[in-house]
């Protein structure tokens, strides 16, 4: 059933007022559905009909010969392919509840969108493909932004990551023998050399040393806390031995090591 047609209103000098007329939109002109004509359909259902419609005829023209307009042609199917999919997917729902209008069904109301769109469209094939090539690097590099930052980079933004913090991981009395200075830096830096090897190849392996020397192992204990990592001795067949394990699933020395640390304090 059609609407009744607006009437014209009688004015106060006894002329008639036309009718408002209210803008029109492209779905309400277009017919009803060829196949069920009895059938009620939504606008944007029969917007969609004649779309896939003007896609499907569209197959049974020559295709032009020439590369540049082949390449366009392409390019025009491939954006007509997404306002087909972005539009099927909002009629699903309007058999419960109105659907938000699509993003394509906004562009084409807003006149900014219309021209970037007709300028696309008056491109050359090789412009029309480096423009879609361009969106699609710029999308690639968004979701790479909205990507969860590495563990790693998480952890060295961390104060307790800084050569101080890292110091202040020692225990009080650790902290009161290397500031007394005096410390073999050669024996320190060849303990640093060995963890730095073993825990950058195998971070969850755990590495042992028999260290009958004292002052050896309190350097040990003393840069293992600085590390962040667990050290622990025991007595095997007599003798000391050194068990040193990565609590972490990665291993990340300090920006500054020990050694070089003690050598700026003094």
């Amino acid at each position: 059933p059609h609407p009744p047609a607006a009437v014209a209103a009688p004015g106060p000098s006894g002329g008639l007022i036309p009718p408002a007329v209210s803008p029109r939109r492209i779905e309400d002109c277009l017919p009803l559905l060829e196949d069920s004509p009895s059938k009620r359909f939504s606008p944007s259902k029969r917007k969609q009909y004649y779309i896939n419609k003007a896609i499907r005829n569209s197959d049974l023209i020559p295709r032009a010969k020439g590369r540049k307009s082949l390449q366009r042609l392409e390019n025009t199917r491939y954006l007509m392919t997404l306002l087909e999919q972005d539009d099927c997917g909002s009629d699903e729902g309007e058999l419960t509840h109105s659907a938000t209008p699509s993003i394509f069904t906004e562009a084409c109301n807003n006149e900014t969108y219309v021209e970037i769109w007709n300028d696309f469209m008056n491109r050359s094939g090789e412009e029309q493909e480096r423009v879609l090539l361009y969106l699609e690097e710029e999308a690639r590099k968004k979701h790479r932004r909205k990507l969860p930052v590495k563990n790693e980079e998480k952890w060295k933004e961390l104060p307790a990551y800084t050569p101080q913090e890292c110091f202040q991981r020692i225990s009080r009395r650790l902290r009161a023998t290397l500031k007394r200075g005096r410390i073999p830096m050669g024996t320190l830096e060849g303990l640093e050399e060995e963890l730095l090897a073993f825990f950058s190849v195998t971070p969850h392996s755990v590495y042992t040393a028999l260290m009958d020397n004292s002052f050896e192992r309190l350097l040990l204990h003393a840069l293992c806390q600085y590390m962040d990592l667990v050290s622990a001795s025991s007595d095997i067949e007599g003798k000391r031995q050194m068990k040193v394990s990565n609590k972490h699933r990665v291993f990340l020395p300090p920006e500054l090591l020990l050694s070089d640390y003690l050598g700026q304090m003094s």
